[in-house]
């Protein structure tokens, strides 16, 4: 395996993973109160097949191949809960943030298998939402699933020329709209992609 990668782009990315992202003293709510908080990793694992053209084989010759693609499978965990009456010192958005692991000579792009995990769990604390009647509207609980799914299809045997960076990100974006359908709660904008 090589050493793995942060998926984000640093020059486009603005946030000093745990610092950058604080509300600074003073601005935004803070104090006793009632908090919402919102947690969530995704961690994927994934293996690059081949769909093979059955039809052309015979005893002497394979199967061509017809197309490849990755098969992914994911576990998302999300944790929503209400703090009561607890004081912070003030609202915080920290973006969760991705790292590719992949095989052995690959050089951007996916490979033919590796993991993607969370490097850094995206984290929401904000004051919560109430309605007239003081009734909490924020959702609270606990999802954990695990799924699968196919992404990045290409045609033809897989070629490394295809597999670049530049569709890592699309291709990531794919999946968590996945995830996201598994666990309602994870929110895809909270990935630093």
């Amino acid at each position: 395996m090589v050493d793995p990668f942060p998926v984000q782009n640093a020059e486009k990315t603005s946030v000093i993973p745990g610092t950058g992202s604080l509300t600074a003293s003073g601005g935004g709510a803070s104090g006793v109160q009632d908090w919402y908080v919102h947690i969530q990793t995704v961690d994927l694992m994934y293996m690059r097949n081949n769909q093979q053209n059955m039809s052309v084989s015979s005893p002497v010759a394979g199967p061509a191949v017809q197309s490849n693609y990755l098969d992914v499978a994911y576990t998302v965990n999300t944790v929503d809960e209400i703090w009561e009456d607890t004081a912070f010192s003030g609202e915080l958005f920290k973006p969760q943030t991705l790292e590719i692991v992949t095989a052995v000579g690959t050089k951007g792009g996916f490979g033919v298998c590796g993991v993607v995990n969370t490097s850094a769990a995206g984290y929401i604390r904000r004051p919560v939402r109430k309605d007239a009647a003081g009734n909490v509207l924020d959702p609270t609980g606990v999802c954990v699933q695990k799924g699968s799914c196919v992404v990045d299809q290409m045609p033809g045997a897989y070629d490394q020329a295809f597999d670049t960076s530049s569709q890592v990100n699309s291709n990531l974006v794919q999946i968590m709209t996945k995830v996201d359908a598994d666990c309602p709660n994870f929110i895809v904008s909270l990935v630093d992609l």
